[in-house]
């Protein structure tokens, strides 16, 4: 399992530029559905989409890179602010380095977010590799860090939660969502301000 101490991980997420993460097992729980001939589903969990909104806010871009190609995926991640999204990559290694390469950062500044055997080279080259809790036995065994939430069920809202937690930014994100409800802190819920 984790090898690293709860010191030494939030050490690392302090030192993040970059998370990179799978779909199918991270973002979703591994299940697809064919609806009709061509419709596959996918069912996302909201709080993962919420992470990558903090994750803006504090200035950390997120790269989704799945091995599969889903039209389910193009449409959810393009309703977010990722810095990219790299279907059909089974070469995650790659498509990690050059995101290295436009954000001019090397490996160790990333943490890769994976479940699966063929996620392994991408954390393990990383300098935070990290599994969802349901992850394959080898990804467990083999992870710097293993969340205690399964994938599809807000595991990338954990890790994003540790390194604002890790950070100490909680008042930045809670500032901006204040900020973007047009209220002040105190205030929020209620036009008067009484609680």
């Amino acid at each position: 399992m984790a090898r690293l101490t709860r010191e030494q991980y939030h050490e690392r997420l302090r030192q993040l530029r970059l998370l990179a993460t799978d779909v199918d097992g991270v973002l979703t729980d591994g299940s697809i559905s064919y609806s009709g001939a061509d419709t596959e589903t996918k069912t996302f969990n909201v709080s993962d989409g919420s992470a990558v909104y903090i994750a803006r806010v504090i200035g950390l871009p997120i790269l989704v890179v799945t091995a599969r190609e889903s039209a389910a995926v193009a449409r959810r991640f393009s309703e977010l602010p990722v810095l990219g999204l790299r279907q059909g990559t089974f070469d995650k290694v790659s498509a990690c380095a050059d995101a290295e390469a436009e954000l001019a950062i090397d490996a160790t500044a990333v943490a890769f977010l994976g479940d699966d055997l063929v996620d392994l080279p991408a954390m393990r080259r990383a300098g935070l590799g990290v599994a969802v809790a349901d992850a394959n036995a080898r990804v467990l065994a083999e992870a710097d860090w293993v969340l205690s939430t399964p994938g599809g069920r807000g595991a990338l809202r954990e890790l994003i939660d540790d390194i604002v937690e890790a950070r100490g930014l909680w008042d930045k994100v809670l500032a901006d969502y204040e900020d973007r409800s047009g209220q002040s802190r105190g205030t929020a819920g209620t036009e008067s301000g009484v609680d």
